[in-house]
């Protein structure tokens, strides 16, 4: 999954999806690091932009 930001490309992987206390959650990691992001959503688009949220947050990517 390939998603643009301001300034890069950020391919986000799938490495898993489970159900911990009932509610989904993925694990995403981004290409070409060791960096993981966790994140609890209903579906895997509502993953990914909560993904996309906390890079944002850390400072990995801008916007």
């Amino acid at each position: 999954m390939k998603y643009l930001s301001a300034k890069k490309v950020i391919e986000l992987d799938l490495v898993e999806e489970y159900v911990y206390k009932g509610e989904n959650r993925f694990r995403f990691r981004v290409r070409g690091t060791n960096l993981i992001v966790n994140v609890r959503a209903d579906d895997i688009n509502e993953g990914i932009e909560k993904a996309i949220e906390i890079l944002k947050k850390i400072g990995y990517v801008s916007g």
